[in-house]
C-alpha cells in the first residue's frame, strides 16, 4: 500500500494571497495539511474540498452582488460597464472551472480506490481497458461498472491476481494511475492553491473600482 506525501498548507500554496482570504477561512485552514494520497484522497479531504468549494461560491456570489451595485452607480460609464461585464463572466467561468476540477479529482480517486477492490495486477492497466465514458458516479457507487469489470474478467483474466485460499490477493492494485499514468493530474491542494490563486488577482480588480 503506497504511503502518503505531505503537501503544503494552504497558506504556503498561495503565498501572499493567503493574506487576502477572510479572517474565519485564513484560521481553518492555519494548520491543515493537504495530503495527497498515493492511492486515494481521505473522506476528510474530500470533505474539506466540499466546504471549501461551497465557500468559494458564496465569495462569487458576493463579488457578483458588488458588481450589479457597482453598475448601478456607473451605469452611465460605458467603458467601465463593459468592463464589469468582463470580470463577472470570469467570475461565472473561474467558479465553473474550479468545481469541474474538484470533480474530476473526486471521480477519479473514488475510482482508484473501488479498481483496488477488484485486486488488479497493474491499476493503471486495469484503468486503461475500461470504457470511462460509460460510467458514473452516484455518490459513492460507480454504475457501469460492475459490467465492464465482469467481462473484463472473463476476456482478460490476466489484467486480474489470482484469487489465493485464505489469501488477501493483490489489495493495493499497485500504484495509483493519478501520481504514475497521467502525469497532468494534480492534488485537491494543488488545485485549490491555483484557483484560489486566480480568484485572488480577479478579486484585487474588483476591489480597485471601490477605492
Amino acid at each position: 500500500m503506497g504511503g502518503c506525501r505531505v503537501m503544503p498548507k494552504l497558506s504556503e500554496i498561495l503565498g501572499e494571497h493567503f493574506k487576502q482570504i477572510p479572517e474565519d477561512i485564513q484560521k481553518k485552514y492555519k494548520d491543515i495539511d493537504l495530503v495527497d494520497s498515493s492511492n486515494y484522497i481521505e473522506k476528510k479531504e474530500l470533505d474539506t474540498a466540499n466546504e471549501t468549494i461551497k465557500q468559494y461560491k458564496k465569495d462569487i456570489a458576493k463579488r457578483d452582488k458588488d458588481l450589479v451595485d457597482l453598475q448601478g452607480k456607473i451605469k452611465d460609464n460605458e467603458e467601465l460597464n463593459a468592463e464589469i461585464e468582463n470580470l463577472k463572466a470570469a467570475n461565472k467561468k473561474a467558479s465553473e472551472d474550479y468545481e469541474s476540477k474538484l470533480n474530476q479529482i473526486t471521480f477519479e480517486t473514488k475510482l482508484e480506490k473501488k479498481l483496488g477492490e477488484f485486486k488488479p495486477k497493474n491499476l493503471g492497466i486495469l484503468k486503461k481497458a475500461l470504457d470511462i465514458e460509460k460510467i458514473s458516479l452516484d455518490g459513492d457507487n460507480f454504475l457501469g461498472l460492475e459490467d465492464q469489470i465482469k467481462n473484463l474478467k472473463e476476456s482478460d483474466p490476466y489484467l486480474f491476481a489470482e484469487e489465493t485460499p485464505g489469501g488477501t490477493g493483490n489489495i493495493g492494485g499497485g500504484q495509483s494511475s493519478i501520481i504514475d499514468d497521467n502525469k497532468d493530474s494534480k492534488s485537491i491542494g494543488e488545485v485549490l492553491g491555483k484557483q484560489q490563486a486566480d480568484q485572488f488577482k480577479i478579486n484585487e480588480t474588483i476591489d480597485s473600482f471601490f477605492k
